[in-house]
């Protein structure tokens, strides 16, 4: 077993942790595993991530700086400065994927499947927005979500092309990355304001985690082409 494999094993008891507090809601707990998350990370992934690339320390460093603010969260304005750090985090997972995009010619057909996709896409995250805005507190607030979600739907289609053009097991890891993240953005919006329910709350600690993880995984991968062998 590689030695970054035993510290992703490590994570799975602080997430079982991280559920029970969710169950009972001990937002403090919910708040300490969502942080201790990252140590094992660090220690398992540090010799493979090279932290002169500014992309790896500004997307970790934000995504830290965004998880201590968290442990205020129940102060407005405190909830959504660490929600600016994760939509600044995002911008430098866009960076890291496009120094690998190499552009190709596509056929008709994926051409399609693209815009579908992203039509599809975009059409979700409008009706979702509807959903939330009847509980925002005036426009600013939905100005502010409506930038976050367009920053999330830029990201998911920098994946996309990423996965279509590049097709390695770097990109493979950074559209799972992609998903997990704008999917629990979605459910956490969803339990804050229209569905609190403990299944959705559930889901997105479990994508929240898995998107951590995910992260480590494609920064320390190597660019490398795959046939469709090698991701079976």
């Amino acid at each position: 077993m590689k030695y970054s494999r035993i510290f992703i094993l490590v994570c799975l008891p602080i997430l079982i942790l991280n559920l029970y507090a969710v169950a009972f809601e001990i937002g403090w707990l919910i708040n300490t595993t969502e942080f201790l998350v990252y140590i094992p990370l660090f220690i398992g992934f540090y010799k493979r991530l090279d932290f002169s690339n500014l992309n790896i320390f500004a997307f970790l460093g934000l995504s830290l700086v965004a998880s201590i603010f968290s442990f205020f969260r129940e102060e407005r304005s405190i909830y959504f400065i660490a929600m600016f750090f994760s939509m600044a985090s995002y911008f430098f997972l866009v960076r890291e994927a496009l120094k690998y995009t190499q552009r190709e010619a596509a056929n008709k057909f994926m051409l399609f499947f693209f815009f579908i996709l992203v039509a599809v896409n975009i059409y979700f995250l409008f009706q979702h927005l509807q959903q939330m805005e009847m509980h925002l507190a005036g426009v600013m607030e939905f100005g502010f979500y409506s930038a976050y979600y367009i920053n999330l739907l830029v990201l998911a289609v920098v994946a996309l092309i990423y996965y279509l053009n590049s097709y390695s097991r770097k990109s493979v890891f950074f559209i799972s990355l992609v998903m997990a993240l704008v999917v629990s953005d979605v459910l956490r919006d969803m339990a804050a304001f229209y569905l609190r329910d403990t299944s959705v709350l559930f889901i997105e600690c479990i994508l929240r985690f898995s998107a951590v993880i995910l992260a480590f995984q494609f920064y320390a991968t190597r660019e490398k082409k795959l046939r469709l062998i090698n991701l079976v």
